[in-house]
């Protein structure tokens, strides 16, 4: 097997637990004092998103038409969000159809690009990651377990889950003031059947800095910030699976969730 795949494969597993490592803890019980302790995804839901991710890194690594290793897979109840850089288009439709094809997967959001990134702007997003991501967990208003964060060229990705919308907000404002972020994309989604963050507690609101970075929502295009929308990304339903349905307007009923595919031989 080529070596340099094996070495970028376990990169992840690399990153995992030195970020582990900076989460800071309750001296007097060693759990992590991320605001709100505890993950609203279950242990099992959470066992079964990584060995997706584990598995479709594999499936890119094992493929000659893709770069396993300028692809970043975060899975979040079945919701694959694909980053990174891509050599052609081609590259990115077969990442997709890979994802689309793998058994496990509900759906799938897109956001390669056909771009180059240099060794020093992958130092720096690893630094963006991080960096947000240790704010988050630090952050009182927020559950830092349930966002997971990806940086590609100075733009941040959130996905996750959040018990409101001013949850959810404010993940996206901590990202947006990490000095050196361009853009915040936002996949969070509201779980209403949450717990609340605390008795009578809302997100405090902050002053933005001058010239903020832009910020999108992922999948519906809902912008946190009317005037800085941008396009909405593409949304990719899986094998098997209904074709996505377009968030209704505020007041209105939920859409469903679409179902998981069947196994296309992945």
């Amino acid at each position: 097997m080529n070596r340099s795949r094996v070495v970028w494969g376990l990169m992840p597993l690399v990153a995992m637990l030195g970020l582990a490592a900076c989460v800071p803890t309750d001296s007097s019980s060693g759990a992590a004092s991320s605001g709100i302790l505890g993950e609203r995804r279950s242990p099992e839901a959470a066992i079964e998103d990584n060995m997706l991710a584990m598995k479709l890194r594999s499936y890119y690594m094992r493929s000659d038409k893709v770069s396993a290793a300028n692809i970043n897979v975060s899975v979040y109840q079945g919701a694959v969000l694909l980053t990174g850089t891509a050599a052609s288009q081609a590259e990115i439709d077969n990442a997709i159809s890979i994802a689309k094809a793998t058994r496990g997967v509900v759906k799938v959001h897109s956001e390669l690009k056909v771009q180059h990134a240099t060794f020093g702007e992958l130092t720096k997003d690893a630094w963006y990651t991080n960096e947000v991501k240790i704010r988050i967990l630090a952050d009182e208003q927020v559950r830092g377990l349930d966002i997971h964060v990806e940086t590609t060229k100075a733009v941040v990705y959130l996905t996750g889950t959040a018990q409101s919308v001013a949850e959810r907000n404010r993940a996206v404002e901590i990202a947006r003031q990490v000095s050196g972020v361009r853009e915040v994309v936002s996949y969070i989604e509201i779980d209403p059947r949450s717990q609340p963050l605390a008795p009578g507690t809302e997100p405090r609101q902050e002053k933005k800095a001058s010239s903020p970075p832009s910020t999108r929502m992922g999948g519906t295009g809902e912008a946190v910030n009317p005037p800085q929308t941008t396009t909405r990304p593409a949304t990719v339903p899986s094998a098997g699976a209904p074709a996505p349905v377009v968030a209704p307007p505020s007041g209105s009923a939920a859409p469903k969730r679409p179902g998981a595919p069947v196994d296309s031989g992945f």
